[in-house]
């Protein structure tokens, strides 16, 4: 238990923030927050989840060697980028604590610990915990059948989006078994990082008034526990899928790329920090549609035409066709791979 809390700290905390340093220094410093740096971290580690885990996939690798070089990748980028980062730590802004912030983290609390409490028979999820379970105990990569443990060969249709293998991978870096690790450490991550990137949505519409972020953050709190009034309502799949690749895309990717939207709309006093905010935005743009990707296959259908049509709406607005030209250019790396995963597969 005690190494586990150890290998928790390092490689779910420590690993990521340091991943999400240094491409927050482009944010304006209002939006430069502890959350939003673990937002960016954990975003970033998908994506180059996503980038290991297909040339593995084509080469034949074991999954226990893709975890080894996926993490010594990953430790070294996330040290890197703490050297880089280093002298931005002073300028990290933290929330300001008043009754609505308060309320606002008490409910966040109250759902983490509800979700321990949560079972899931979904089918979905016995095929998503199936494949983090053949990957975790069988060391391969979609080549087994996720309901019988059965070798069947590779599964092209989901094999490209390894959400699953993404999920054993935590496992193997905490030494936990993949359901403990779904229902109790990833979903309440996956929980808080949701709430953090509303409360970020909340500072950029009240920008000049952050305690009403705080209760607008505490609105989504309310209208996800009573969302439930559809099997498909994006808070269904919140708290009840949480750990499910369309969740991921439906209750972070999507609401982290209207808040990188909102943060290029709004204006800026120097052409340096426009800049600084078009090359974050650009960055995070190819890292949520491979984040995207990496959780599910319908990532790829939804998170580019949607950067595109945003795009487009923040160029009218701000009478520049930059935004429109960062986002065809950050589209190109999930472009890529989608296309030599059809041509090799």
């Amino acid at each position: 238990m005690i190494l586990t809390i150890i290998l928790g700290i390092l490689w779910l905390m420590v690993i990521p923030f340091g991943l999400g340093i240094f491409p927050c220094s482009l944010l304006p410093k209002k939006y430069r927050s502890p959350g939003m740096i673990f937002v960016v971290g954990y975003l970033i580690m998908m994506a180059l989840f996503e980038c290991e885990y297909l040339p593995a996939l084509f080469l034949g690798m074991s999954f226990k060697t893709l975890c080894l070089i996926f993490r010594l990748s990953i430790g070294f980028l996330s040290l890197a980028f703490y050297i880089l980062g280093f002298k931005d730590f002073k300028s990290i802004t933290f929330p300001k604590m008043h009754p609505f912030f308060v309320a606002f983290t008490l409910l966040v609390i109250l759902q983490c610990v509800a979700r321990w409490f949560q079972g899931v028979t979904d089918g979905d999820d016995a095929f998503f915990l199936g494949t983090a379970v053949n990957s975790y105990f069988g060391n391969s990569m979609y080549v087994l059948d996720p309901y019988t443990g059965f070798e069947t060969g590779l599964d092209v249709r989901h094999a490209i989006s390894p959400g699953g293998v993404f999920l054993a991978y935590l496992s193997n870096c905490i030494k936990l078994h993949p359901a403990i690790t779904a229902h109790i450490i990833y979903a309440d991550i996956l929980l808080v990082l949701h709430y953090i990137v509303y409360y970020a949505i909340g500072r950029v519409l009240f920008e000049k008034k952050e305690e009403n972020a705080a209760l607008f953050a505490c609105f989504i709190c309310i209208f996800d526990v009573f969302g439930n009034i559809s099997l498909f309502t994006s808070a269904t799949f919140l708290l009840t899928r949480t750990w499910q690749g369309k969740s991921v895309i439906a209750n972070l990717c999507i609401p982290f790329a209207f808040f990188i939207l909102l943060v290029l709309m709004k204006e800026e006093e120097t052409n340096k920090m426009w800049k600084a905010k078009r090359l974050f935005y650009g960055i995070m743009v190819a890292v949520t549609m491979l984040a995207a990707l990496t959780n599910a296959t319908t990532g790829a259908l939804l998170l580019p035409p949607m950067f595109l049509i945003g795009a487009v709406f923040v160029s009218i607005g701000r009478r520049k066709i930059s935004p429109v030209i960062a986002t065809c250019i950050a589209a190109v790396p999930i472009g890529i791979l989608v296309l030599l995963y059809k041509l090799i597969l």
